[in-house]
């Protein structure tokens, strides 16, 4: 017997698009579905948006992904939540939270992460999009990441 993806009994993740602005490029990133980067100077830390997608396990919710997805931000060193909510992800119920975190190389690290959970074909993926960006262009990339975040279409 063979088996396929995708298939029936294995269904296609969710298809996704999001807006690449102008300058801003697209950016293969290992373990990442789709990803933006705003172009910048070699050696600059390169604001950029990841959507990654990941088959739920039968169970999981989103409230329980979101909790976990807070857990592992809480325990980085110099941890701040700018807020948190339930919020509509690409016309789909979800969840947002925008933090920031001190990091030894890159100083602070401002990040905007959100979840969206997609039933379809008997199955749930998470679809997640994190933009990122250092503190310190945070007032110029912020705008453009929560754009390209809203920007999103989720297609199961």
């Amino acid at each position: 017997m063979k088996i396929a993806y995708p298939s029936p009994q294995f269904p296609a993740l969710p298809a996704v698009t999001l807006d690449c602005p102008d300058g801003w490029s697209p950016v293969p990133t290992p373990q990442a579905h789709l990803a933006v980067g705003l172009d910048v100077e070699e050696g600059q830390f390169r604001p950029n948006v990841v959507v990654i997608l990941s088959r739920l396990l039968p169970g999981q919710t989103l409230e329980g992904t979101a909790a976990d997805a807070i857990a592992r931000l809480e325990v980085l060193p110099g941890y701040e939540e700018v807020g948190r909510e339930d919020a509509d992800v690409a016309g789909r119920p979800g969840f947002r939270i925008e933090c920031s975190w001190s990091d030894e190389t890159a100083g602070t690290v401002a990040q905007a992460v959100r979840l969206a959970v997609v039933e379809h074909d008997g199955v749930r993926d998470l679809v997640q999009v994190t933009g990122t960006a250092r503190g310190t262009q945070v007032e110029v990339a912020w705008p453009w990441i929560r754009a390209i975040q809203d920007s999103l279409t989720i297609e199961a």
